[in-house]
């Protein structure tokens, strides 16, 4: 079986169901396209009814010639200027996939810098298992559960899913995860099971770490089994969000453990966002060091120049290290856009862009780029967060609330900040107690994320505890002496909400903090 094909334009991995051009870029194909690509390829040399195509391609639906003609000029457009030789219409009969006599090497990117998709971890899926006394009674469903994950997983942006049948195929063929990772390509297996108990249905479901065959994190769900079509899309929602926050933890964790002389372009970006979002001065020093070589080894990688504006707005917004000021958030800006023009499919590039121009002041176009960034990834749990502070901003504090909420009942182990950020819409609310707890639990968690010691403050005040906001003020200028009223972060807290601004503004003064 033919599972790649290596043209002069691009590379095409039909397991993954990718395309890959010779920049690095990811072309975008539909499933159904892929299927006759890969029909095309499993009689390669060979010439392929047009009837043989509609029936394999789209089994048990009616469809007309021209479906299929779409499929093929959609594919013959994305491969580019070897389509004609790739695939050949045998008039009034059907198409023939004529692979090139030798293979052409992709050597327009360096050894030691992946290209821009390896930021997209990959993973398999497999059909859940059914343990049940009679077999066959729930095989279907796990395979629909199966199915369903992998769907709801490829609406993610910054994830490569193997494909339905290749995973499937892998699986049938026995073996551990390990096994079906290495057999695969691909760095993380989602397993699974599915059973009765009783009067209840259980499903449990592990990631798994191909190389170590280890597991990264694992949940089970219990529902009654009269109601398991109704309760199906809500847990597969909640299965594949919360494995993708999960898979986003471990590799930033994953990536701090990695010595620094062996990190290449995507490592090092990688690393440099974990650091960054330990908002520590050590950490932020770090991750400027990280993203400034990555750019060096490779100015064409979009992702390190967005984590590099990423870290420049941060450090900006909240004088972290002390070493950048207000002046570089137009540099931070300049850098994540540069990165959105060389990929704009990339989710963290518009997570990145909203936080820089909500710290700028341009709530509005903020907004804009965090709901995109929602689009791209809708299971990415920081898109959220992000999103609620583009929210917060705008005086939508009920979906800022909503947003968090679900970023963090999406990840397993909640980011500490997260709280941090809970705490601006609920003390916009009113719900000082909560603003509190929120901002507390923050400040244990993470502690540098100093927006947590701010609206930890600006609740107290509020409450009538002007002695317990005045510590809260003496602990946080103790870890930033430079921090005051007029930083960005602070100023732009609650940009669209004049009232709400002043009245922020005024309980931090009455706090102690610095004008």
């Amino acid at each position: 079986m033919i599972d790649s094909i290596t043209l002069s334009d691009v590379a095409i991995d039909l397991r993954r169901e990718q395309v890959i051009g010779q920049d690095g870029q990811r072309r975008e194909l539909r499933p159904r396209s892929f299927d006759v690509l890969r029909r095309l390829a499993a009689s390669a040399g060979d010439l392929v009814s047009k009837d043989a195509l509609l029936t394999d391609c789209w089994p048990g639906v009616i469809v007309t010639e021209d479906s299929l003609t779409q499929c093929i000029s959609e594919i013959r457009k994305v491969v580019g200027s070897d389509a004609r030789d790739l695939i050949r219409t045998i008039p009034r009969r059907g198409y023939m996939l004529v692979l090139p006599d030798e293979p052409k090497p992709a050597d327009t990117v360096r050894a030691d810098v992946r290209p821009s998709t390896s930021f997209w971890p990959s993973i398999a899926v497999l059909p859940f298992d059914e343990f049940t006394d009679g077999p066959g009674t729930y095989g279907a469903l796990g395979a629909g559960f199966a199915e369903d994950i992998i769907t709801e997983l490829a609406r993610n942006r910054n994830i490569t899913v193997i494909a339905r049948q290749s995973s499937f195929a892998a699986r049938a063929s026995g073996g551990t995860a390990a096994d079906v990772a290495r057999l695969l390509d691909v760095r993380y297996v989602l397993e699974g099971s599915i059973r009765r108990a009783g009067e209840r249905m259980i499903v449990n479901a592990q990631l798994v770490e191909g190389s170590s065959n280890s597991h990264v994190w694992a949940d089970r769900y219990a529902f009654a089994a009269g109601e398991v079509y109704e309760v199906q899309d809500e847990l597969v929602a909640r299965i594949a969000g919360t494995l993708f926050s999960g898979l986003q933890s471990h590799e930033q964790a994953a990536s701090l453990r990695r010595p620094p002389a062996s990190l290449d372009v995507y490592e090092l970006t990688l690393q440099a966002l974990a650091h960054m979002l330990q908002f520590s001065h050590a950490g932020v020093r770090a991750a400027l060091a990280e993203v400034e070589r990555a750019v060096a080894l490779d100015p064409t990688y979009a992702p390190g120049h967005i984590a590099r504006g990423f870290c420049i707005a941060t450090d900006a917004g909240m004088a972290i290290s002390g070493e950048a000021g207000p002046e570089r958030l137009a540099d931070a800006v300049q850098a994540i856009r540069h990165g959105l023009e060389l990929d704009s499919s990339l989710p963290i590039g518009h997570r990145a862009l909203s936080y820089a121009l909500l710290i700028t002041g341009r709530s509005d176009e903020a907004l804009i780029a965090a709901e995109r960034g929602v689009a791209l990834s809708p299971g990415d749990a920081l898109a959220l967060a992000f999103l609620s502070l583009a929210q917060t901003a705008m005086g939508r504090y009920a979906a800022a609330l909503a947003s968090i909420d679900r970023a963090i009942g999406l990840s397993p182990l909640a980011p500490g900040f997260f709280q941090g950020v809970a705490a601006s819409p609920l003390y916009a609310l009113d719900r000082f107690d909560e603003a509190v707890r929120n901002a507390t639990e923050a400040s244990f968690r993470s502690p540098s994320y100093l927006m947590a010691y701010v609206m930890a403050a600006a609740s107290c005040v509020a409450l009538g505890r002007k002695d317990e906001a005045s510590t809260w003020i003496s602990d946080l200028l103790q870890r930033s002496a430079k921090f005051s009223l007029a930083l960005p972060r602070v100023a732009n807290a609650y940009r669209h909400d004049q009232g709400m601004a002043e009245r922020f503004s005024h309980h931090l003064r009455v706090a102690g903090l610095p004008g």
